[in-house]
C-alpha cells in the first residue's frame, strides 16, 4: 500500500458529501478522503463517469446506499483503478418490480411539490430511535436535504430505477467490505449477509445501534471498519 491511502466516499439518496463529515474526521491517519457529491444525472453510469474524471488514478472506493449503486458502476467502468470496494447499507441488485413502482410515487411527490414533506416522513424509517431523539443530528439531516434538493432527488430516483444488477462484479478480486446496520429497515443485516457471505474473502460488519443512516449515526464505528478494510488502524 502507498504511504497515503486515497479513499473515495460516495453518498446516498438525499445525501450530500456532508453525510460523511463525522466519518472523515474519525478516519485513521494516512487516509486522504474524497467525499464527493453525486451530480444530478439520470443514470448511475453517467454519474460514475463524471466522478471518475476528477479522482486519483487509484483509490479505495466506498459507496453508501445509492452511492453503492454508483460505486459499482465506477468499478464496472474502471476496475483497474479500484483498490478495494466497500458497500455500506446498500445492495448490488437491480430494483424489484415493487421497488420500481415505488420510485414512480416518489417522482410524483416531487412533481407535486411535496419533496421536503416526503423526506421528513421517511425519517422514522431512516434512523435508529435514539438518533430520532437527537435534535442536532436531525437538524444536520434537514440542512443536508435542503442542500441536496428536489431536482437532484428526481434525477437519482430515475437512476436508481434504471440501474443494472451488478452482483457479478463482487468476485473477491479486490478487498471487499460489506457493512450493514443493526436497525436498518431498508437493507437488514440478514438480507445483507445473504449475499455478502457469498463473496470470496469479503468482510461483513454490522454497525450496532444505527439505522440506515449509519455514517451519520455512528461515524466512528464506520470509520473504524473502513480503516480495517484498508489495512490501517483507527
Amino acid at each position: 500500500m502507498s504511504e497515503r491511502a486515497e479513499l473515495v466516499l460516495v453518498p446516498g439518496l438525499n445525501n450530500t458529501h456532508a453525510v460523511f463529515d463525522g466519518v472523515v474526521q474519525a478516519l485513521p491517519g494516512g487516509v486522504h478522503a474524497h467525499a464527493v457529491d453525486n451530480p444530478a444525472l439520470e443514470t448511475v453510469d453517467d454519474i460514475a463517469r463524471q466522478l471518475l474524471a476528477g479522482l486519483p488514478d487509484r483509490f479505495w472506493l466506498a459507496g453508501f446506499s445509492f452511492g453503492g449503486y454508483v460505486a459499482l458502476a465506477m468499478l464496472a467502468a474502471a476496475p483497474a483503478r479500484v483498490q478495494g470496494i466497500a458497500l455500506l447499507c446498500t445492495t448490488p441488485f437491480a430494483d424489484s418490480p415493487a421497488a420500481a413502482a415505488s420510485r414512480q410515487a416518489a417522482l410524483q411527490a416531487v412533481a407535486d411539490g411535496r419533496y421536503f414533506e416526503l423526506i421528513e416522513s421517511q425519517a422514522a424509517k431512516a434512523f435508529h430511535p435514539d438518533s430520532l431523539a437527537d435534535p442536532a443530528l436531525m437538524a444536520q439531516r434537514r440542512r443536508m436535504v435542503r442542500d441536496y434538493g428536489p431536482e437532484r432527488f428526481a434525477a437519482h430516483v430515475k437512476a436508481t430505477r434504471a440501474r443494472a444488477d451488478r452482483a457479478d462484479l463482487l468476485d473477491g478480486q479486490c478487498p471487499t467490505l460489506v457493512l450493514s446496520a443493526s436497525h436498518d429497515a431498508l437493507y437488514t443485516p440478514a438480507f445483507t449477509a445473504s449475499w455478502a457471505n457469498a463473496i470470496a474473502g469479503a468482510t461483513h460488519t454490522v454497525i450496532e445501534g444505527a439505522g440506515h443512516l449509519a455514517p451519520m449515526e455512528k461515524p466512528v464505528a464506520v470509520a473504524t471498519a473502513l480503516g480495517r478494510w484498508m489495512g490501517l488502524r483507527a
